[in-house]
């Protein structure tokens, strides 16, 4: 069984970050903190089915609700200071929510825009220092550098899932970042930047299938790690 805890952390006045923390009502050791896209959020297929996967295997959530499409203030920003918005955004939810908790293990899940601040967090080790961490990477943003880095030099386990026909995808970046033995890959032939195939639902729905079973095998293979 599981408690749903929805709340607000306010950073500044032109920052406000809904969240979900879900709990077993048993303590978990794991946690699985999610970062959705700019406009794909934790209620779309991908999140709530690894959501389902999460809590099957005992694995508490922790879904960081940010919204930038309506805020003014973060559009006026240059590319740098919007990516360190997210970050700050990031820490200050997971530092204010999980003040108190205990977990053992740590794995972020993110899509599109939400690898960027995750690969801050490979950098900074902020909230993942002390624990073991695991990174499951959906649709990451390998055109910008810091997220192509970060998976490309991990030594964090990590899966990325990228389709062919996402903007995003670079041939030559994938095997760069295959060399990595930290980093295990799915690669989508035709699916775009939604883990979709334009106008082919059945194939849409087998995508949603096998990158829940390629997050089921890593959260099942590391959670009591």
């Amino acid at each position: 069984m599981y408690e749903f805890n929805e709340g607000n952390v306010v950073r500044n006045e032109q920052s406000a970050i809904n969240y979900i923390w879900i709990c077993g009502k048993e303590k978990n050791n794991s946690i699985c903190i999610m970062l959705p896209g700019l406009g794909y959020t934790t209620q779309r297929p991908l999140f709530h089915y690894a959501t389902n996967v999460c809590m099957n295997e005992n694995v508490d959530i922790l879904h960081i609700n940010y919204n930038y499409l309506g805020n003014e203030a973060f559009k006026k920003l240059d590319h740098h200071d919007q990516d360190q918005w997210i970050y700050e955004d990031v820490k200050s939810v997971v530092t204010a929510v999980l003040k108190d908790a205990k977990y053992e293990t740590y794995f972020i899940l993110s899509k599109s825009i939400g690898t960027i601040p995750m690969a801050y967090e490979w950098i900074e080790k902020d909230f993942i220092s002390k624990q073991n961490s695991y990174g499951i990477w959906l649709t990451p943003l390998i055109k910008d550098e810091i997220v192509y880095n970060a998976l490309s030099k991990t030594e964090i386990p990590s899966l990325y899932v990228i389709g062919t026909d996402d903007p995003h995808y670079n041939e030559e970046s994938i095997a760069s970042i295959n060399e990595n033995t930290n980093v295990t890959g799915l690669v989508i032939p035709k699916a775009n930047h939604g883990l979709e195939v334009k106008g082919d639902i059945k194939m849409t729905i087998n995508i949603v299938y096998d990158v829940m079973e390629s997050i089921e095998k890593i959260i099942k293979k590391y959670k009591d790690k």
